[in-house]
């Protein structure tokens, strides 16, 4: 305490320029990015902490709230010192001692969803590369600086090959984790067709305890996406996630929900009330727009977007909170690490999984000794600092919600020359996911003192 108040004292303090102040009725929510802190109070009393804010002398005067505005970083000593040390969190992720390997068994897939993005090419990955997968498998765990192994299994559908490779590689990656007393994390990526009760025991025997999976619309408009030569699809996914939850309840299901303006309509309470309320706690659900729907779009945020969100949580169902924005303490994407890599089924390397997998978009190779060869001179370079480093990210706000480029954005912006910023495309803006926060952050209180009082 009395190093704080030497602090007050002797330097004057300034206002976070990563606060956030939302009209909410006749209150204003207060919203620092960086600590999280929030809180709501009226008129007078806003007026009054925004004079402060700016005035040294008040600061001194009323030193018991000029102490608490400086704990949750209202108040701080200098904003440059605020962005470093959201750099140096960028900078620690980025290194951190997790190995996360995404790969992918096949390009192709059951499906032929009409917005997917890529080329379904037939074949699995080859005896060959498995070998030198193993190999590169033992010389990331052998590497002082890495601690843990994450294995994502992504396509194509790579459920289409779980017996063959998913599982038994799974099985040896997690072994020669275990020998070492390394952490083996795993989850995957997938339309959740071929999610059998057999597959679902598997994974927990591999600890594969984390699913993506996605939804296309009610019944009748994903089965028109989502179909196997014309089989149905939706109560198959619904039904399998459900078993893949009960199996264990260490087990988690991402249920993305594509929307267009049309399907975001929609009630959704209502279409996911089918899963039973036992399992609705094991199941977040994240909206994401059809990526070929921004443009067309003509109002900024959808109607039907903000009341599924509120009719899901009342139902029971964890949300990705703010959807577009979100507290960023590292790396904004997974790609955006240096110990990560997305091998493809051909031995290829990438670093984006939001892209076609082609020669083009290559950044090189995988050696049969079991070494990733970067061939590109850009992902090199990106690699060295933080991608908003020297960007006007440095001068915005919004960094401690928004995280910056992804690896993606950023690699378009050097060698396309592109704006990265994609703020104005958003379905989403701040007003909204502050106050959806403030709101979330209510409810967990009430439980809190709910459970208390039992």
């Amino acid at each position: 305490m009395l190093s704080l108040h030497v602090l007050i004292y002797n330097e004057a303090m300034v206002e976070s320029k990563y606060n956030y102040y939302i009209q909410n009725g006749n209150d204003t929510i207060c919203l620092n990015g960086i600590s999280k802190a929030v809180f709501s109070v009226n008129k007078s009393s806003f007026d009054f902490i925004k004079v402060l804010l700016s005035d040294v002398e008040l600061q001194q005067q009323e030193e018991a709230i000029t102490k608490e505005l400086v704990r949750m970083r209202f108040l701080v000593e200098d904003n440059e010192q605020e962005t470093n040390y959201l750099l140096e969190n960028k900078r620690k992720d980025a290194n951190s001692s997790l190995f996360h390997l995404i790969l992918n068994p096949t390009q192709d897939c059951i499906f032929r969803c009409w917005y997917c993005y890529e080329t379904h090419k037939k074949g699995e990955m080859s005896k060959t590369t498995l070998e030198s997968l193993k190999k590169l498998i033992i010389k990331v765990l052998d590497r002082e600086d890495i601690d843990k192994l994450m294995l994502g299994w992504f396509g194509g559908e790579p459920l289409m090959y779980f017996d063959e490779i998913v599982y038994p590689l799974s099985v040896f990656a997690k072994e020669e984790a275990e020998k070492r007393n390394k952490g083996f994390f795993c989850n995957m990526t997938s339309n959740g067709f071929l999610l059998t009760e057999e597959v679902a025991k598997k994974c927990t025997l591999i600890g594969l305890n984390t699913i993506q999976v996605t939804l296309d619309g009610d019944e009748k408009r994903h089965n028109k996406t989502r179909n196997m030569k014309g089989q149905p699809s939706f109560r198959k996914i619904i039904d399998n996630c459900v078993g893949y939850c009960l199996d264990t309840s260490n087990n988690r299901v991402l249920l993305r929900i594509n929307y267009t303006d049309d399907t975001i309509r929609l009630d959704f309470a209502e279409i996911l009330d089918i899963i039973p309320v036992g399992v609705r706690a094991q199941i977040e659900i994240q909206f994401k727009r059809v990526w070929q729907t921004y443009e067309k779009k003509t109002d900024k945020t959808p109607d039907g977007l903000l009341d599924n969100v509120e009719n899901l949580k009342k139902k029971g169902f964890h949300l990705s909170c703010g959807m577009d924005f979100g507290f960023v303490e590292g790396c904004l994407c997974y790609a955006d690490r240096n110990n990560y890599v997305n091998l493809n089924f051909d031995g290829k390397v990438y670093k984006c999984t939001a892209v076609d997998y082609n020669e083009k978009n290559a950044l090189g190779y995988l050696s049969e000794n079991g070494d990733i060869v970067w061939e590109d001179s850009i992902q090199h370079d990106l690699s060295l600092k933080p991608y908003v480093e020297d960007t006007k990210c440095m001068e915005c706000n919004l960094l401690p919600i928004c995280g910056g480029p992804c690896f993606r954005r950023k690699y378009e912006s050097v060698a396309q020359n592109k704006d990265f910023c994609i703020k104005e495309l958003l379905d989403t803006d701040v007003d909204m996911f502050v106050k959806q926060y403030y709101n979330d952050t209510l409810r967990k209180i009430e439980r809190r003192r709910t459970l208390a009082n039992i």
